[in-house]
């Protein structure tokens, strides 16, 4: 495995934690002050954002095409 593709992975499993983590626990803290509905709307906001990264930087970009031969 390339150092270069090294790095792309663990960038990527970087993303994917902290697209849930960050979420999770700023919805945690706002609902341990009293506020559950920002802290479910700030969850559901930042976890869609973390998807929408995520696909539009790894896996837009792959070409998936099938064979051309039936």
């Amino acid at each position: 495995m390339s150092t270069e593709n090294a790095a792309g992975k663990v960038r990527f499993g970087l993303a994917l934690a902290l697209g849930v983590v960050v979420p999770g626990m700023s919805k945690y803290v706002l609902t341990e002050m009293g506020y559950g509905f920002v802290g479910t709307a700030v969850f559901y906001t930042g976890y869609l954002t973390a998807a929408l990264l995520i696909w539009y930087i790894w896996v837009r970009p792959l070409e998936l095409t099938g064979s051309s031969g039936a």
